[in-house]
This record gives C-alpha cells, structure tokens and sequence, in this order.
C-alpha cells in the first residue's frame, strides 16, 4: 500500500499574520485565515495547528477552534481525529458552490424582506444608489463607495427578513466574498453592473413584488459569481 502523504504544517513566516486586537477575534482570525488561503499562501494540504496560530495572531487558542470550526462548516478546511484542520482544495468550483448557498439564502431573505423594510429607508437607498450610479467612474473614491453601498446593501436585506438564523447564514457566507473582494482588488465593471442590479432590486422592493425581487436577487448573484470566478480562476472550467 502507498504511503498517504502528510499535510503540511503552514509555515509562519510566510503566512505573515499580525497580532489582532481583543474584539472579533473569531471573526477576524477566520477572515485572516480564508484571505491566506485563497492567496496561497496557506496551501491545500496544510495541516493548520491551534497553538501555534493562536502564536501567530497573539490570542488564546479559544478563538482559533471557533474560527477553524466555522471554516470546516463553509468546507474550506476538513477536520479529521488522526489529522486536525487541513486546508482542502479551493478552486473555481468550490467558488461557485459558495455563490449558489448565496443565491439561495439571499433570495430567500428579499423574498421575506419584501414588505417589511419602510418604504422612506428604500426611497433613501433608491436615491444613494442611482447617485453613485451617475457618478461611476468620475471620483477616485468611487470603487471604495460602491463597495461600502454593497455591504450596507445586502445588510440592510438580511437584517429585515425576519428570521435571523437566515440572517446570521448569510453574514458568514457574506464574510467570504468580502475577502475574496479584498483578494480581487476592486473591480470596475463588476461594481458598475452590480449597482445596476441593485437598482432592479429596490425597484422590486419599492414595488412590494417578492417574486420579482428574488430573481433580481438571483440575476445579480449569478452574474458576479461568474465575474468573480472568471477572475480568481482564469482558465478553469
């Protein structure tokens, strides 16, 4: 029988973290890590060790389980009793598997936040949105805002829908395109068409037509999550 290789164990001076501050440190120890991973900087087959991250970031081993376990439960790492955490693969298709779980809460979400956001709050966002629309491309600020105005987008949907276990599933999938993002640097064209989209789906919402507003929704995700890989994965199929 073959020998099974081992994992790797990620080399610290190549990963380059630095210390976190006491706040978040689940959330910012697993962003950290997803950003290294997709940067290959922590390859697939590392063998991820709480100690010696817990070192790395400058905190207890406490935040590096949950990070590491809220990493296995979006399948970027395995964990197995033999072996510990180990990156698996991540490539085009992992990717896309990421944006249908998107697609599917999301939709789901402005299905149920149809009706319950005030129509005052949707007129504003209308407004925000069609301004930084007609002012695409004039200010260098403008890839910073129109990221800013997506977060406070889709936030501002989950918020509403009702049901914060939905919520709290898509601010943990949301934390992934937000790095991957971070990892792409700022795209234009992929902002200018998503602010196009958002505006068909306030229109819905305005319009209290859920139906409409979940394949807006579904449209819009669908077209970055192909943008997006085309980007990461040039060449995969």
């Amino acid at each position: 029988m073959a020998n099974m290789k081992r994992p790797s164990t990620a080399n610290t001076e190549r990963t380059g973290f630095s210390a976190l501050s006491r706040t978040a440190l689940r959330h910012e120890v697993a962003k950290s890590l997803v950003t290294a991973i997709f940067e290959r900087r922590i390859p697939a087959n590392s063998r991820l060790v709480v100690q010696k991250l817990a070192a790395q970031f400058g905190v207890s081993a406490t935040p590096v389980r949950e990070a590491l376990l809220e990493l296995e439960v979006i399948g970027i790492i395995e964990t197995t009793h033999n072996r510990g955490a180990v990156v698996k693969h991540f490539g085009r298709q992992e990717l896309r598997d990421i944006f249908h779980l998107r697609r599917v809460l999301e939709c789901e979400a402005v299905r149920c936040a149809c009706g319950r956001i005030d129509s005052a709050r949707l007129a504003e966002l209308r407004e925000g949105v069609c301004d930084l629309r007609d002012k695409a491309g004039q200010e260098s600020s403008w890839s910073n805002s129109a990221m800013e105005q997506d977060i406070r987008f889709h936030g501002l949907i989950s918020s509403h829908c009702g049901n914060p276990r939905l919520a709290n599933e898509i601010e943990r999938y949301s934390a992934i395109v937000e790095v991957v993002r971070e990892v792409m640097g700022n795209k234009w064209d992929m902002q200018r068409r998503a602010v196009d989209d958002h505006l068909a789906i306030v229109d819905a919402l305005l319009a209290e037509d859920a139906e409409a507003a979940a394949m807006a929704m579904a449209a819009h995700i669908d077209q970055t999550a192909k943008m997006v890989c085309d980007a990461m994965f040039p060449g995969e199929e």
